[in-house]
């Protein structure tokens, strides 16, 4: 009797031990492969454009002019229209296809209509409505 439990403390533990280690199996394997092949790597994600010989060295070429002031603590002038942004509290400009988020100028900015606003471009500021550049706000005119 002591022998068949002492098999069974034995048997239990190796058989719940090899069905955990089955799920750590390759699930690409075929079965009955034996998955003891050689393992092949995914070429790595190296753009097409850039070299691959060592010693040489690419400059990034900027962007072009767009036309759509960028430059952090200048002062621009956008005109637009102001929209509620998607978190409360956000008021969101869209000129064009680009859009800034409005800091300060208090709740008078109006929405849905033709703006003009003065401020200086935040672009650093970290904010929660996450959309837009941001832009402090100096002055709002309806256009």
């Amino acid at each position: 009797m002591e022998t068949a439990r002492f098999r069974a403390l034995l048997v239990l533990p190796a058989a719940a031990g090899a069905l955990l280690l089955s799920g750590c199996g390759d699930p690409t394997t075929e079965p009955g492969s034996g998955g003891g092949g050689a393992t092949t790597v995914a070429p790595s994600a190296i753009p097409s454009d850039l070299p691959t010989t060592p010693g040489r060295t690419v400059k990034p070429v900027p962007p072009g002019p767009t036309g759509i002031p960028t430059e952090s603590g200048r002062p621009v002038t956008v005109d637009g229209i102001v929209e509620e942004g998607v978190e409360p509290g956000c008021k969101v400009l869209t000129a064009g296809s680009t859009s800034y988020l409005l800091l300060g100028g208090g709740t008078d900015v109006p929405t849905g209509v033709p703006v003009r606003v003065r401020g200086v471009l935040d672009p650093g500021v970290l904010s929660t409505c996450q959309q837009g550049t941001p832009l402090r706000v100096t002055d709002v005119q309806r256009r």
